[in-house]
């Protein structure tokens, strides 16, 4: 599980809302099943409910951005070169767009 310290990431109930949205981007129905009925137990329906929104809106905007064309800031774009490197991101279509030196 990822965070740090215990793996909550230093905040209440955070190491089953790691676990939840890693199973949300992870496409494994019995997982997601499972890591939904540990933050009802834990934390309640409101907090399933407003960490599955929260998680969903940052999809939708990395969509929103990748749709309309909008580039990386340099600072952004400069820190994950690395990452996106190593995963070849940079070649899939949505990356056409960003202008290149």
């Amino acid at each position: 599980m990822s965070g740090i310290g215990d793996g909550d990431g230093g905040i209440r109930h955070g190491a089953v809302l790691i676990r939840l949205v890693e199973a949300m981007w992870a496409g494994e129905p019995g997982e997601l099943a499972a890591a939904r009925e540990a933050v009802l137990e834990a934390a309640g329906p409101d907090v399933l409910v407003d960490s599955v929104a929260v998680s969903a809106n940052f999809h939708l905007m990395t969509r929103v951005a990748d749709g309309t064309g909008t580039p990386l800031d340099p600072t952004t774009d400069e820190m994950s070169a690395p990452w996106r490197d190593g995963i070849g991101v940079d070649g899939f279509a949505s990356r056409r767009h960003v202008p290149t030196d």
